[in-house]
């Protein structure tokens, strides 16, 4: 009895390894952006209680950057989640392509593409977190006195 679906090649098999261990790194890149973005916030904390006469240029530059850090963390983020989704998309279809129904029953593998929900929303919560920090470091420098 011939086996309907095709063999595997040796560059597809390359490319289903690629991505996979893609959206494993990409993951954990997006932790460790987020615990670089927490350490600038730290970081501005320690300058401002330490180093800093407390001038109004020295908390806005400060700020600035606390912003900037913000906005470069959520640039990360989005660029993370975007190739996390690429790589989900072509592992779908290796999917789709190289096993049946029954093998991809077998293996719990998708059927179809899975929203990107669950994923999207720890990218959120890092931002979140990110925010959070953001927020403690801006009161800290415009309020304390």
């Amino acid at each position: 009895m011939a086996n309907a679906e095709p063999q595997m090649l040796g560059h597809v098999q390359a490319a289903y390894k690629h991505a996979a261990d893609n959206i494993i790194s990409l993951k954990k890149q997006q932790g460790v952006a987020t615990n670089y973005a927490l350490l600038v916030y730290a970081a501005i904390f320690v300058i401002s209680a330490q180093f800093f006469q407390r001038t109004d240029f020295a908390r806005n530059s400060l700020g600035i950057v606390a912003i900037a850090t913000f906005l470069i963390h959520c640039y990360m983020m989005f660029v993370f989640q975007r190739a996390i989704e690429k790589c989900k998309a072509r592992l779908y279809w290796i999917y789709r392509t190289y096993f049946n129904g029954e093998e991809q029953a077998g293996l719990d593998l998708p059927l179809e593409p899975r929203s990107s929900g669950p994923q999207f929303k720890v990218a959120v919560g890092l931002v979140l977190v990110s925010f959070i920090g953001l927020v403690l470091t801006a009161i800290y420098l415009w309020s304390v006195r």
